[in-house]
């Protein structure tokens, strides 16, 4: 909560049963610093040129119109971030089909779609515990990823639990020996994009150790799933997993916690459904908990769930969509791929809604200075059945605009008032048992056999001083102090057999792109893997765009790489 009498304060929620003791991490201190931040746009600009609110209400209204009478209403996309509220969310709906009228609107949050498409697809809230009450009081903590670099209160309930009592254990799937896997008991170093070979193995394990029923697509899965199969996709052997499987089944308390990001992930939709269902049938107490990069992107996912999204994103890189509005969302800085390069570049007309002057900003025809979320009453959904209502919120600054304030404006310039309020239509009820399950399984294996027959494998890299994409982490005094640009990390195996040292130049090429970066050799990766700071635009365009119709998700995973030891010497 932020106090009346400063923006330059911040009271923590003392509350007993506010989350993590109501405490912050070091970065949600640093949100201040955004909310006062010199660098926020205040005023509106068309063509790069500054103007007021209404004379860019009024432009973008013009444009909007001659597209829509000439091309027709499905010559408009418009794409949603997490920077909206769930109100703001379901008035850009009725924004889309009422004042547009088209059915060009999605969600564009790569890292999280797959984990809410696993979750609403895929009904296990019927899954039993494998036996009766675990005796004891034996914590186990299940972490895929590196939760305590990107979501930092997360370690201080995981590190309390541990030390809480001999015994409690910390099982932490990983490809790299991440700030979390430091503290593991168990590390399960998989192999880059391995995480849902692990978490499907232990799954296996305990199926087989404790007996207990899956749903019917699941149990047809695993039992059609080899464990040489496993070891040899996830890089992690048969009997450590059945280790690992045994202390989660021996648990009094089991928490997992699932932390995706940018291509971090072979399959997250199913390494998701794997935990979930491990975590499920352990007879002890549970937590399951997939920990979102974006900060409501699962509440704006809820409201739009029914739109069916129009293709938008198959659409992005042609010729159909000739008019992009994008609200809450740095379209560039979350994914700089050459569909979305192409779009920004070539002669659509383009409005976006902007914290701060990056590359979408400058490649946008109409620029609205955008509220951040922390400025906005209404609802946001960080988490599933977590909703916070926002009452009371500090004002954004000067020249600022709420995105319902900018939808009403444009909707009165296009000449019909749009009613903000009334009821908001959420999907969040789960439903399906997994018909495409070996489908996907098929497709991820396949992708596994590619990655593993590289020679070089890039993976991201968390740093603590950024967020999600870094588009607003990347202005804090902080991370330009301790990360200002992007760097590769190499296992020290690359390192001695390319000649490479720390500082040199290095050139990474991929599918998707080229970069220069500078290189730090480091003993936490395997060996054939290298790792690059993902919040940067740079280092996201090294990972191809992949669209995976079926879904109308986009296929983010480890990537093959090829590295240039050619650069400057240090």
């Amino acid at each position: 909560m932020f106090s009346k009498d400063s923006i330059l304060s911040v009271e923590w929620d003392s509350r007993q049963e506010s989350k993590f003791g109501g405490s912050l991490c070091a970065r949600g201190n640093a949100i201040v610093e955004f909310l006062s931040h010199p660098k926020r746009l205040n005023y509106s600009f068309v063509l790069g040129e500054r103007t007021d609110f209404a004379a860019a209400v009024k432009e973008t209204a013009k444009n909007l119109a001659e597209i829509k009478e000439g091309s027709g209403s499905d010559s408009i996309g418009v794409l949603i971030g997490d920077n909206l509220t769930n109100e703001e969310a379901a008035l850009a709906l009725k924004f889309a089909r009422e004042i547009i009228g088209t059915s060009n609107i999605a969600l564009f949050a790569p890292d999280d779609s797959p984990l809410f498409r696993a979750w609403m697809d895929n009904d296990l809230s019927g899954l039993k515990p494998a036996g009766g009450k675990t005796e004891g009081n034996k914590r186990v903590y299940l972490i895929v990823g590196d939760a305590f670099t990107e979501h930092p209160c997360t370690a201080k309930g995981v590190l309390e639990g541990k030390r809480a009592g001999r015994g409690n254990e910390i099982i932490v799937i990983s490809p790299e020996i991440n700030h979390t896997a430091w503290f593991a008991t168990q590390h399960l170093l998989c192999a880059p994009g391995g995480e849902a070979a692990v978490t499907a193995g232990l799954l296996k394990g305990m199926v087989e150790n404790s007996g207990a029923k899956l749903t019917p697509d699941l149990t047809k899965l695993l039992d059609g799933i080899e464990w040489n199969e496993i070891e040899r996709i996830g890089g992690v052997t048969k009997d450590q997993l059945v280790r690992a499987a045994a202390s989660l089944l021996g648990a009094a308390r089991v928490e997992t916690y699932i932390s995706n990001i940018f291509g971090r992930i072979g399959s997250p939709a199913l390494t998701s459904l794997f935990a979930e269902a491990a975590t499920r049938i352990c007879p002890g107490e549970k937590v399951y908990e997939p920990q979102f990069v974006q900060q409501n992107s699962w509440g704006v996912y809820s409201v739009l769930a029914k739109a069916g999204g129009g293709k938008v994103f198959e659409k992005l890189g042609g010729s159909e969509l000739e008019a992009l509005v994008l609200l809450g969302l740095d379209l560039f800085s979350v994914y700089p791929a050459s569909p979305v390069e192409k779009a920004l570049r070539e002669k659509k007309f383009t409005v976006a809604t902007q914290l701060f002057w990056g590359q979408t900003a400058s490649r946008a025809n109409v620029v609205i200075p955008a509220a951040g979320l922390l400025e906005k009453k209404g609802t946001v959904s960080p988490a599933f059945g977590e909703d916070l209502v926002r009452e009371e919120v500090i004002a954004p600054p000067g020249g600022a605009y709420t995105d319902e304030e900018f939808l009403l404006a444009l909707s009165r310039a296009m000449g019909r008032d749009l009613s903000p309020g009334g009821e908001i239509e959420r999907t969040t009820a789960r439903s399906g048992s997994g018909v495409a399950l070996a489908s996907e399984w098929s497709d991820y294996v396949k992708a596994m056999r590619e990655l593993d027959a590289a020679e070089t494998v890039l993976i991201p890299w968390s740093e603590a001083v950024h967020a999600a994409d870094g588009s607003l982490s990347r202005n804090f005094n902080w991370s330009d102090i301790t990360c200002p640009e992007p760097e590769l990390m190499i296992s020290e195996k690359i390192a001695a057999e390319m000649n490479i040292s720390g500082g040199d130049r290095i050139k990474v090429t991929s599918e998707g792109g080229e970069l220069e970066i500078t290189a730090r050799v480091t003993g936490r990766l395997p060996d054939k893997v290298v790792a690059a700071t993902i919040h940067f635009p740079a280092v996201r365009k090294l990972f191809p765009w992949k669209l995976d119709e079926g879904h109308g998700e986009m296929i983010l995973a480890p990537v093959p790489v090829n590295i240039d030891a050619q650069g400057e010497k240090n």
